[in-house]
């Protein structure tokens, strides 16, 4: 066991012995394994992990990849040279598609070394396409799971089928979590050798001499601390217990597998919400869990590694050969080291300063560098980029030494030059594969600070139907339509970046599959990372390094503290039949659409599936009965066995007694309102916890 390892609970919710649980049992609600022992998820940040941020170029890499992912019969054409030069040629115009939406590429960062690159992967990504019936993209830390082709049609329609009656405007879950949930202080769970029966086709209800108990109220673990001073106390403890839902929390089913190898599954206690008399819904679902293993397996993150290492690996920009970028001030026939001295002193002639104007016009004359390729951002005072600098100089402006200065200036600053870092420099393609990865394109800037010195890339692989055979997996799931009409013809989209869960859910990934969708504009998904990235050690000049790394200027070396250091890889599209798989160490967004035509309806509709880490176990519908009232009125009326020898009058003063029983939709919904404004809370400390964490670290650290 690792030194840093904590010893394993014994988790157990299989009804044959006491429910040990997170939240039961003396287990702390909070209790996490250690990073080594689990997934990796970002409900919480790991701090102790820290994927590297990408260069720019490589964004551009990962983003026309994908792209080219997304053109019919595209893995066979990639071994087609002439069908390659015609994909080049077109890619200039992916720089005009829509970067509200992730998806545009500025194909001037993608050198003809970096063209090659992707083609060598992309031929790689055709081959795996054909043994797994998926592709991989935007795949850095982890990665997105584009699938076209493994979900039979018929098990689309059957979900077409199952979910036909919903309602024609707005948008809905006809599969919520949110509604029933494990509800601590109110929920009846089966906390002593006994499950719920689960059977093809109905609700069973247990007998009532069944061992239950309402599932303890429990303190929020946030009131266990005390709040901490800056620098005394690590904030990424406090931060962590506000991702924890003591309230709360979603409740998967169980999900076994079905013969001695391979991926095929059967549901075995019921999804909450959707009732096991839809048979065709469960069949339906089973295939997709059955085929969402294997994506899972390419994306899941384990330990402090990602799954993939950097195409380029730099600590700083590359020089052009031709005109390095800091040659530290303009040419001295332009600007004298001893400028100001000179002219205060009018040590020159009117012939000697009109010669020397000659001089400064031929200078500002002198081709200029693209601003993307520019070491520095323009000064305050300096005149627009688009300004002709030479145009702009007035008989006046001549005749002040001064505005000459800053004119010569102004120019030396468009001229100064970088060159973005190219991939398969200090490594090969080959390499790359093989994770030879330990040499960087520069090394780090020598200062003070220490270093980790750079090391291999540790490919790994997970396998869930291997490692968690017997146990099985705990599966969340979601069905949800969003449904346009003419007087309603626009989706919002998701406000912002987020993941789904509170930490005590331990979810750590997520598919969708799109099985229907008419009459609307293209639906995108944008995913983004969060990453470790320090100026320290880079370069010392602050723009082209903050160039480099997609990042806004900043007047110093270092990032600002407490600005959350995300990434945005790109956007993937949503279609029909499509499944999508991607580790919770993304975030993501799904992007407004709208109705295509605008005089007739449209729709998306979608099924979610979140894996609930399979290290653990979490309270399920194995141990709590169904909470809706209807579910159970039902079931009592249609068993035989139970109130068929009571007269009609009893049986309706039994169900008057009753009242509401489990639960009431009414009371659903609003614990279902206060569920929904807890995570929203959760997400929004998780912003300022991380900011917070930031600052601590740059006034510890830095």
């Amino acid at each position: 066991m690792n030194r840093e390892d904590k010893p394993l609970l014994h988790l157990d919710n299989s009804g044959a012995g006491p429910l040990r649980v997170p939240g039961f049992d003396g287990i702390p609600l909070e209790y996490e394994l250690d990073i080594g022992q689990r997934f990796t998820h970002a409900a919480r940040e790991d701090y102790k992990r820290k994927p590297l941020r990408l260069t720019a170029p490589e964004i551009q890499m990962l983003r026309l990849m994908e792209r080219i992912t997304d053109i019919k019969d595209w893995e066979q054409d990639v071994f087609d040279e002439q069908t390659l030069a015609k994909w080049r040629a077109q890619a200039s115009g992916y720089a005009d598609l829509d970067s509200e939406t992730d998806q545009d590429v500025d194909m001037d960062l993608v050198t003809a070394r970096a063209w090659l690159w992707c083609v060598a992967e992309l031929q790689d990504k055709a081959k795996d396409l054909r043994d797994t019936g998926h592709v991989v993209v935007l795949n850095a830390d982890s990665g997105v799971c584009k699938a076209d082709r493994v979900v039979p049609e018929v098990v689309r329609c059957q979900l077409q089928d199952a979910f036909s009656h919903l309602p024609q405007s707005g948008i809905h879950d006809p599969v919520d979590p949110s509604l029933y949930m494990l509800i601590y202080g109110r929920t009846t769970v089966f906390s002593q050798d006994a499950r719920v029966p689960h059977a093809d086709g109905a609700i069973s209800y247990p007998p009532s001499t069944s061992p239950g108990q309402t599932a303890p109220a429990l303190v929020h673990p946030l009131r266990k601390i005390a709040p901490f001073p800056i620098g005394l106390r690590h904030p990424s403890e406090r931060y962590k217990y506000q991702q924890v839902s003591s309230c709360f929390q979603w409740l998967p089913c169980e999900v076994e597998f079905v013969e001695s190898s391979g991926t095929a599954v059967r549901i075995t206690s019921y999804i909450n919400n959707l009732h096991s008399s839809n048979t065709q819904a469960y069949a339906a679902i089973e295939q997709l869990i059955s085929r969402a293993i294997r994506p899972w397996n390419d994306i899941l993150v384990k330990g402090l590694q990602g799954r993939m290492p950097r195409r380029i690996y730099t600590w700083g920009v590359t020089d052009d050969e031709e005109e390095p970028p800091m040659d530290g001030w303009p040419p001295e026939d332009v600007l004298p080291y001893k400028w100001s001295e000179d002219i205060t002193r009018r040590s020159w002639t009117p012939r000697e300063w009109e010669n020397h104007c000659v001089k400064v016009k031929d200078y500002l004359q002198l081709p200029e560098v693209n601003p993307k390729y520019r070491v520095f951002e323009p000064e305050p005072n300096d005149p627009p980029r688009s300004a002709d600098l030479l145009a702009l100089m007035t008989p006046e402006m001549w005749a002040s030494p001064k505005s000459v200065k800053d004119i010569i200036m102004a120019k030396w600053r468009r001229l100064q030059r970088f060159s973005y870092p190219e991939p398969g420099v200090s490594y090969s393609y080959e390499d790359w594969k093989m994770g030879k990865t330990a040499n960087p394109i520069l090394g780090p800037y020598e200062c003070e600070s220490e270093y980790e010195l750079p090391r291999d890339h540790e490919y790994y692989s997970v396998s869930l139907e291997d490692q968690f055979r017997q146990q099985g997996l705990q599966v969340i799931v979601r069905v949800f339509s969003i449904d346009l009409t003419v007087e309603a013809p626009h989706y919002p989209g998701d406000p912002e970046f987020h993941v789904d869960g509170m930490l005590n859910e331990h979810i750590v990934a997520t598919a969708l599959f799109c099985y229907s969708s008419e009459n609307i504009t293209e639906s995108r998904i944008s995913y983004q990372q969060d990453d470790a990235m320090d100026i320290f050690g880079h370069q010392q000049d602050p723009f082209c390094i903050y160039k480099l790394y997609g990042l806004p200027p900043s007047p110093g070396i270092g990032l600002e503290p407490g600005v959350f250091r995300l990434q945005t890889l790109g956007s993937v599209a949503v279609t029909t039949g499509r499944f999508l798989s991607w580790s919770n160490t993304l975030r993501y967004k799904k992007h407004p659409f709208s109705l295509l035509d605008p005089s007739r309806p449209g729709h998306q509709r979608c099924v979610v599936l979140w894996l609930v880490d399979p290290h653990y176990r979490i309270c399920s519908t194995r141990n709590v009965p169904p909470q809706q009232h209807d579910w159970w009125r039902n079931a009592v009326l249609t068993n035989a066995t139970m109130l068929s020898a009571l007269p009609r009058e009893l049986v309706d003063m039994i169900m008057t007694e009753t009242g509401s029983w489990p639960m009431h939709l009414s009371e659903a919904l609003q614990y279902k309102r206060r569920s929904d404004e807890e995570r929203e809370e959760a997400h929004q400390a998780q912003v300022e916890g991380f900011n917070k964490y930031m600052l601590w670290y740059h006034l510890e650290f830095c």
